[in-house]
């Protein structure tokens, strides 16, 4: 039976709201919102549809924060807007507040008290999509707040629902009934710690990668280059920055300087590192490397028009693989590694990209991805085709999960 938020006692309130406040605070300080206060605060919208509403709606809550989170439910949601049957809420802040209210028309129905009453105005929902967010809060909260009813889990890239679901497991709070996962790999990366969610994982792609199915990439890369005054021949190596230290950034510089080689250089910063641009360009431009700053451009741009993308653990660097560009994944253990996720990387396991465990390694693979006739390049093409193939109906998979627990209700 689903509790309301003022049908738990007093302790389990407090508790509840400790931790909502918690994660607003935390929120509040990340850079990623610099400049955009009206981020800060957590939202709950109701989705606009064209057609009258009846009442009579199945309701599908949505918990999402990240801009990965709010790239990879995008296109579910799209999917699912147009459906008479379901109504749409959305509890979201951050970058994924304004993916929402970029590619959907919403109602601000968020009451005075904000999330902690919010059973108040979305009612119990039906079930619950989210994807798990680096600062958990507004994903545990729901869990909490709902926990009768079914949540669907996307993850957005590898491993990185194991920290959230060893949290729901810590607070003795319902596991989501499906969790939808990029592949093969990332099932596996799951079942590894939690053997007895193996039944409730489902390979159905990862929805925000469906957009290569349509992408024109060539296009995307001529144009770039032209608005930067390059020739289609010159060679762009990009870095797409997860957050990463600025010694390892640094002695990233000094491995493309020795690895020579002439190309332009285009370095990515996270959207969430609050170090300035300009500290990072000074490095390479110290070591002597050609770098670009493209930071008026797109990441889609600069990924379309890269010959080379290079990153750790970014999930851009998915992103290149799709794009059938070389990549390699930079994981050097002299640096901080991911939390519950040790190389090598899938794709890196697979074939499907480059494993740089110490950057000296750069100084030798760059030249044989920059050949587009190298061995190892015609290698990772292979691998790229024959395990990351591209269909636009990762999002489809995941809104069919939706609708058929939906329609048991």
């Amino acid at each position: 039976m689903t509790k309301k938020f003022e049908a738990f006692s007093p302790e389990a309130q407090k508790r509840l709201a400790e931790e909502a406040a918690g994660y607003q605070k935390r929120m509040a300080k990340i850079p990623y919102n610099e400049g955009r206060p009206e981020l800060f605060e957590t939202k709950i919208f109701r989705l606009q549809r064209e057609g009258a509403v009846t009442g009579n709606e199945k309701k599908l809550l949505v918990a999402t924060r990240d801009p990965g989170s709010g790239s990879a439910l995008e296109p579910v949601l799209k999917e699912l807007i147009d459906d008479e049957e379901i109504e749409i809420y959305v509890v979201t802040d951050g970058r994924a507040q304004e993916i929402i209210q970029k590619n959907f028309l919403t109602e601000d129905i968020t009451p005075p008290d904000m999330v902690l009453k919010a059973s108040n105005v979305t009612g119990i929902p039906d079930v619950i999509l989210m994807d798990r967010s680096s600062e958990m809060g507004i994903d545990t909260y729901a869990a909490a707040t709902f926990p009768g009813v079914l949540k669907i889990l996307v993850e957005d890239y590898y491993a990185n629902s194991i920290e959230y679901l060893s949290a729901l497991k810590e607070r003795d709070l319902p596991l989501p009934e499906k969790i939808c996962v990029i592949d093969k790999g990332a099932k596996e990366l799951i079942t590894n710690k939690f053997p007895e969610l193996e039944d409730r994982i489902v390979v159905t792609g990862q929805p925000a990668f469906d957009r290569f199915a349509h992408e024109d990439t060539q296009k995307i890369s001529r144009e770039v280059k032209q608005r930067l005054h390059l020739q289609p021949e010159d060679k762009i190596i990009s870095f797409m920055a997860a957050l990463d230290e600025p010694a390892k950034i640094k002695k990233m510089a000094e491995a493309l300087q020795k690895a020579g080689g002439d190309f332009y250089f285009v370095f990515r910063p996270h959207p969430r590192d609050n170090i300035r641009y300009e500290t990072y360009e000074r490095m390479f431009i110290d070591a002597g490397v050609k770098i670009i700053n493209m930071q008026d451009f797109t990441s889609d741009e600069i990924g379309a028009a890269s010959d080379v993308v290079l990153t750790s653990w970014s999930t851009e660097g998915l992103n290149g693989i799709y794009r059938r560009k070389p990549t390699a994944h930079i994981t050097d253990r002299d640096f901080s590694i991911n939390a519950g996720y040790d190389p090598p990387l899938v794709p890196v396991r697979i074939g499907a990209s480059v494993g740089i465990n110490h950057m000296d390694e750069l100084v030798a693979v760059l030249p044989q991805l920059l050949n587009t006739n190298s061995p190892l390049n015609h290698s990772l093409r292979e691998k790229m085709e024959q395990e990351y193939p591209v269909d636009g109906k990762n999002a489809k998979r995941v809104a069919d999960i939706i609708r058929e627990y939906l329609e048991k209700k």
